[in-house]
């Protein structure tokens, strides 16, 4: 039992060495609509996905004009938490039908239309997810190529892994019909590191010499 109790002590220790000190929660933009058919307010939508109950007291959006790099807009995330299923959706307070149905949050997110940006940021202001829809050259402030400028009425939307590779253009598509409050399908878990692997595996062989050595049979079945 003690062996059992070490072994599981370690594994949450060694998690606790690969998570750096300063790391935020995972959150990310999901899907967006910045461009509604007709007038916008009632159907553009910021979805975020992310850790559920995380509190987003001191985060904020920030909207960047495409034209000239100039922050046009900050929208303030305090008193917001991301609900338990990891979706929350932002959208004004005209909104209507699936969206107003969706809404977790009421902000103005009618984003201009592209080419622009929208920068997710931190407590402390670092910027944490960030998406380009258009190519605005000089001015781009997304991850690694920017996404497509969509038509009217399209959302720019993750896979329904949630996929993140930090390049906009390979992580967003255009799709015909948005989806508010839906989030991520299909739930992924990411994949341990080689590091990690290698770390648990020494583990596993010190506590099985271990108890070889006190002339304990060692576990092998937790």
């Amino acid at each position: 039992m003690r062996y059992t109790q070490g072994f599981l002590f370690c594994i949450a220790l060694f998690g606790f060495w690969a998570t750096p000190a300063n790391a935020s929660p995972m959150v990310v933009f999901n899907e967006v609509v910045y461009d509604g058919p007709g007038s916008d307010a009632d159907d553009v939508f910021t979805e975020l996905f992310g850790n559920p109950h995380l509190s987003l007291d001191g985060w904020s959006i920030t909207a960047t004009n495409g034209s000239n790099g100039v922050v046009y807009r900050t929208i303030d995330l305090t008193q917001t938490v991301i609900p338990f299923d990891g979706v929350l959706v932002l959208a004004t307070s005209s909104a209507a039908g699936a969206v107003l149905a969706a809404r977790d949050f009421i902000a103005n997110v009618d984003w201009q239309n592209g080419a622009d940006s929208i920068q997710l940021l931190d407590h402390a202001g670092f910027v944490i997810d960030a998406l380009q829809y258009g190519d605005a050259g000089i001015y781009n402030r997304g991850e690694g190529t920017p996404a497509l400028d969509v038509a009217s009425g399209f959302s720019l939307s993750r896979d329904e892994f949630g996929t993140d590779t930090n390049n906009n253009a390979l992580d967003f598509a255009g799709l015909a019909t948005p989806t508010p409050g839906l989030g991520p399908t299909t739930s992924s878990v990411p994949e341990p590191t080689t590091f990690a692997l290698i770390g648990l595996g020494m583990l596993g062989f010190a506590f099985r010499r271990r108890a070889v050595n006190a002339g304990v049979p060692p576990i092998t079945d937790l």
